[in-house]
């Protein structure tokens, strides 16, 4: 069921991300080498003004909090982090500096990756294991950031205008449940108005020539970030073949479109339009991140450790087979091996931040507390406010009962780079360990703001505001996140009455 499940949501948001055309006009990006073909839709008229971008992120954030809840993404700060660095080099290319983007890993084998509203683009691990170089990774990547460079979401509501945001999100909502709870198309049947599904059954015909739309904005982003954009149409020929072997397990009512052969060309096509510049190298923390996904995905049962020791009867590991052995023998109590592999690593790679922080772990899996937390310590001077070190160095310090240490650590990772849902959640834990009720509520707020609940977070303030003991500055900032909350809850109240009254 769960690769059922992962096919009919890629296919669903990969279909709401490709509705209908608007009105013809040109864009260009301010950042890629050459400008766009003028075949490209234009953005800045008033055809989008009806779908704002508080609303494109309200949706977004929605629809993660239903994958988060149903724990099919991957919370793990080192692969989130280098997903986020290797997204926002293709993102910079777009020349849009008031869009957010959002790039992070689903627990799922399916070959698939998908943009949806808000910037939000996640990328199954089933897709990063079957890479064989970054430069695929990055080409799939901005072809999703093309559907939100050119505001696929928006443009769907536009399309079907009919349906109001609120009927949006709770129909991909309701899919999405219905997909989880194993009934399939009878739970979407049950759960979604004909009406809405012959919207969703006609929008099909236009997939092809939005996927190409986005093909084209995405190759852009690849040469001006320094990625060959040729990878793209070489892997799409990859991707193709496992389409069709997973092709029969997609519901008839949201069949995806395959590769064809003609989109291959137009890919090539306009690649090879575009000026040669100098590629840039491969990142060394491909390898480590793909061998670490695969350890983190890998159920038990499946033993593993034994895809390690086949490797090892037939050649030397690699630096990062290495790691990933590393990481399977911390999880199995043999921290004593994992630190020693783990240092000669971090002697050999000293600019790579993961094994400064598998290190430490693997010192603390060990039973040398102390050790580790020197080892982060030291570490978060030669590499401040890093995230994933930040977030394994607070919870060693948890570990080891110092609350309030972590709490500090965080809190300045907080205020100055922008956090994830789970890292804010470490937070609040954080100051709730250290006794700081208030800032405890205050995150988690802030957790709630980040998956689309506004009620939740409402209250969270509301009891921020009540704890005992609090500053003069933190009740500023808890009366403030307040009253913004509250107009927030207003607006989507009376944009409810309004399209009530509407129909």
């Amino acid at each position: 069921m769960r690769r059922t499940f992962a096919a009919l949501l890629g296919c669903l948001l990969t279909l709401t991300a490709n509705w209908a055309w608007a009105a013809d006009g040109s864009a260009q990006f301010s950042g890629g080498s050459t400008p766009l073909s003028s075949s490209l839709p234009d953005l800045g008229g008033p055809a989008y003004a009806m779908v704002t971008k508080f609303d494109e992120m309200q949706i977004g954030r929605m629809e993660m909090n239903e994958l988060r809840d149903m724990n099919m993404i991957l919370e793990d700060p080192e692969v989130t982090d280098y997903l986020q660095q290797l997204g926002s080099q293709l993102a910079a290319q777009s020349g849009l500096e008031n869009q957010a983007f959002t790039y992070m890993a689903l627990r799922e084998p399916v070959v698939n990756a998908f943009a949806t509203f808000g910037g939000f683009i996640c990328i199954n691990t089933g897709l990063i294991l079957l890479t064989k170089d970054e430069g695929q990774l990055a080409s799939v990547m901005a072809h999703e950031t093309g559907h939100v460079v050119q505001r696929h979401m928006a443009r769907m509501v536009q399309a079907e205008s009919r349906m109001s945001l609120a009927t949006l999100a709770g129909l991909l909502a309701a899919i999405l449940i219905g997909a989880a709870s194993g009934a399939g198309g009878q739970a979407m049947e049950g759960a979604v108005a004909m009406s809405q599904a012959i919207a969703l059954q006609q929008s099909i015909n236009f997939t092809r020539s939005q996927e190409i739309e986005a093909d084209e904005v995405g190759i852009h982003l690849m040469a001006g970030a320094g990625f060959d954009p040729l990878e793209m149409a070489s892997f799409f020929e990859e991707l193709s073949r496992e389409v069709g072997l997973a092709e029969g397990q997609i519901p008839a009512l949201l069949q995806d479109h395959p590769v064809t052969a003609d989109r291959v060309a137009t890919s090539r096509a306009h690649a090879a339009q575009l000026p040669r510049a100098p590629l840039q190298p491969e990142s060394l923390s491909y390898a480590f991140i793909k061998e670490r996904v695969r350890v983190l995905v890998t159920p038990a049962e499946a033993r593993p450790e034994q895809y390690y020791v086949a490797l090892r009867a037939n050649r030397l590991l690699t630096p990062a087979e290495r790691y990933g052995e590393a990481l399977l023998q911390m999880e199995n109590g043999q921290g004593a091996k994992a630190v020693q592999t783990l240092s000669e690593l971090r002697s050999t790679y000293p600019q790579l931040t993961m094994l400064y922080a598998a290190l430490g772990q693997a010192l603390a899996a060990s039973g040398q507390l102390d050790a580790a937390l020197d080892l982060f310590q030291r570490s978060s001077e030669l590499f401040p406010r890093n995230v994933p070190l930040t977030v394994r160095y607070a919870e060693t310090l948890l570990q080891a009962s110092q609350p309030q240490q972590a709490h500090q650590i965080l809190l300045d990772l907080f205020n100055n780079v922008d956090p994830s849902p789970p890292q804010i959640r470490l937070t609040a834990v954080a100051a709730s360990a250290a006794g700081d009720s208030g800032d405890a509520y205050y995150y988690m707020a802030q957790y709630d703001l980040a998956g689309g609940n506004l009620p939740l977070a409402n209250q969270q303030l509301e009891l921020a505001l009540a704890s005992p003991n609090l500053s003069t500055i933190q009740r500023a900032r808890f009366r403030a996140q307040l009253e913004e909350v509250r107009g927030w809850l207003r607006e989507q109240q009376q944009s409810r009455r309004g399209m009530t009254a509407g129909r």
